[in-house]
């Protein structure tokens, strides 16, 4: 006994991690054989068309989306040819030339054609090491989430060369990705995300007879693979858990719902149920909005909980109730924070994370997510007169669907501003002007893993207009300088000042910790106008902002009132959207070539220069920024910035 205690207080952590990193290794090198699974296997249309016969889908989408039609087949098309565009590398192709199946290598960062060896075992894998390289890349491609563009073409076309693609894709990869090892078992989230799109594309080519057998027990066998996987290398540590935890919760609920014929499938069930119900509670806030205090990650998780809610939910698995109420409050946020042309502000990090893709569209373009919501609650509010029945619910709830979103009304009521205050997101609204004002904490556990310094930052449209954007995230590991360039105080709409960040910017490029102090934020709607207040402090800096705009004229202001305890420097800064130019104190459409608006800095002139436009992951563009020339603080100052609309 003495022993056992010595051994289990004495012996520091780091050597039990050594020793069972170890015993993995040998494990999988040299213990592991394939398991044995039941070969009865049955496949279910839970997802797909409303969970019904999928026979007359593609009938039904050459229908209601004939101009789609030939983009869809040639985007398949491209898939079969293994030609890929993916986080901001262009169309390349990804196998050599030659007759029939030609392997893919799923282990490069096909971008610089770095490539990792595919015997190394995982946790031996490095990353962040080599500059340029970037190891979401082939993470990325080894989602798969491609495969549901193939099984549509194939519902089209009833071509089965789509089927011979999925089935070799498949095979390749997995005989080239043994459990363990190389660089797609890295990240348990993306093992999990790849399970969950195999599962979903699966009911694409699941007509009795198309499949063989051998092909069947191979997939099953390394599906059942990922659940053991998953379930032994879940991403939480000391009770912290956020989008990656969640991803391999979902996962492998996805692998229990879909495979009941595996012997562990009801105990994963069962824990994924618990831990769905927990994680919906800690990452999501009272008012709906994800805790990682950015909009693309709030999608990134509300695909994953609502998907994963209306699978169980088809597949006749209860869950909370409370789950319902809450994906009803985030389908919300989204409902308030999309701009009316249809895309969302990019407030914190923009990886491009998806979770199930059904077509091809911008990153930032929100605006499916509105039909989801409106079918599943049969809810008119989320209906809006600018925005078409979507294709993503079509795939998702077919024919019906489409008749549940035809007999609701347009939403009657005009979306005002409004708040959020728990992530601290307050959108004014007035017709069609648009702002979104970031003034909230970095997260719930304020480690500001996916924040950036963008407090009283804001994006600004004028008429429909994109004016002022944020400038997005670019890449993560493979450039540090860049990762935190676009994470700075500076590259956001705000007043930046010599030798000083709202948060320190440290060597950890997924660690904001919190400094800025948010002493006041609010939003105040009065018969004339509508303004936002919010007034932060961080070392030395105290800076209060005001926007308003007038309800009659849509005219801005800007007050921005700062002070400093010790003389110091400052710009405001203003980065336009690479769809307008600056020209003479106005704001110019790039499209129209008409003015969009004026803008005056009052006592200080405004200078042009260019930065880096984000709009997606790995993607960036020359745009125009406006600053201020120095404005000298010494003590407390006062700036008025007049932004006028130019009809």
């Amino acid at each position: 006994m003495s022993l056992l205690i010595f051994l289990f207080v004495k012996v520091p952590r780091k050597i039990y991690r050594i020793i069972f990193y170890k015993y993995e290794y040998f494990y999988y090198r040299f213990l592991y054989s394939k398991p044995k699974i039941n070969k009865n296997f049955t496949s279910h249309p839970y997802l797909l068309g409303g969970g019904v016969n999928l026979d007359n889908l593609g009938n039904q989408y050459q229908e209601f989306f004939p101009d789609s039609v030939q983009e869809k087949i040639a985007r398949a098309d491209s898939i079969c040819n293994h030609i890929f565009d993916l986080l901001g590398s262009g169309p390349i192709r990804l196998s050599p030339n030659g007759e029939g199946y030609q392997p893919i290598n799923w282990h490069s960062d096909f971008k610089n054609g770095y490539k990792w060896n595919p015997k190394t075992f995982f946790r031996n894998i490095k990353y962040g090491h080599v500059s340029g390289v970037d190891i979401k890349v082939p993470w990325e491609l080894s989602r798969f989430q491609h495969l549901n563009i193939l099984g549509e073409a194939y519902l089209i076309t009833n071509d089965r060369k789509y089927i011979v693609e999925f089935v070799n894709q498949i095979n390749d990869w997995i005989d080239n990705n043994p459990v363990g090892f190389g660089v797609n078992w890295k990240c348990t989230m993306d093992a999990a995300i790849r399970a969950a799109n195999w599962l979903v594309a699966l009911e694409f080519f699941s007509k009795k007879g198309y499949l063989s057998k051998e092909f069947l027990h191979k997939f099953y066998t390394s599906i059942y693979e990922h659940g053991r996987f998953i379930r032994s290398h879940l991403e939480i540590s000391q009770n912290r858990a956020n989008n990656h935890y969640l991803a391999d919760i979902v996962g492998l609920l996805y692998i229990s719902i879909y495979c009941p014929f595996f012997n562990e499938s009801k105990k994963w069930l069962n824990f994924c149920i618990k831990e769905l119900s927990k994680e919906i509670d800690k990452q999501i806030y009272d008012d709906g909005c994800s805790f990682e205090a950015s909009t693309s990650y709030h999608r990134l998780v509300l695909e994953m909980f609502f998907y994963s809610y209306l699978l169980a939910d088809r597949a006749g698995v209860l869950l909370p109730e409370k789950m319902k109420e809450k994906l009803e409050k985030m389908f919300t946020v989204s409902l308030y924070c999309i701009k009316p042309n249809g895309m969302i502000p990019q407030i914190g990090d923009n990886d491009s994370g998806r979770f199930l893709i059904f077509t091809d569209r911008q990153i930032l373009e929100h605006k499916y997510l509105l039909t989801l919501a409106a079918i599943y609650n049969k809810d008119a509010s989320f209906k809006l007169h600018t925005f078409d029945f979507d294709e993503e619910a079509f795939w998702i709830f077919g024919n019906k669907g489409k008749e549940i979103y035809n007999e609701l009304h347009f939403r009657i009521k005009s979306l005002a501003s409004k708040t959020f205050p728990n992530a601290g997101w307050y959108i004014i609204r007035n017709d069609n002007e648009y702002c979104f004002v970031s003034c909230g904490y970095n997260g719930q556990d304020g480690n500001g893993g996916h924040s950036h310094n963008d407090k009283i930052s804001f994006e600004l449209m004028i008429n429909g207009e994109d004016v002022f954007v944020d400038p997005g995230t670019y890449v993560y590991t493979p450039d540090p300088q860049e990762r935190n360039k676009f994470r700075s105080t500076g590259y956001h709409n705000t007043i930046k000042f010599d030798g000083y960040e709202q948060n320190e910017i440290s060597e950890n490029l997924f660690s904001l910790p919190e400094r800025v102090k948010i002493n006041e934020a609010d939003l105040l709607e009065r018969d004339n106008n509508i303004s936002f207040q919010g007034k932060i402090h961080y070392s030395d800096i105290t800076h209060k902002r005001t926007i308003t705009i007038d309800k009659n004229t849509s005219n801005w202001k800007i007050v921005d009132n700062i002070s400093c305890f010790r003389p110091t420097n400052a710009k405001v800064i203003f980065h336009l959207s690479p769809n307008v130019f600056f020209k003479n104190g106005f704001i110019f459409s790039k499209k129209t070539k008409r003015k969009v608006a004026s803008i005056q800095v009052e006592r200080y002139k405004l200078e042009k220069s260019e930065y880096e436009y984000s709009p997606e992951y790995g993607v960036k563009k020359s745009s125009e920024q406006l600053t201020t020339d120095f404005i000298k603080v010494n003590g407390m100052q006062t700036i008025h910035t007049y932004i006028r609309r130019v009809s």
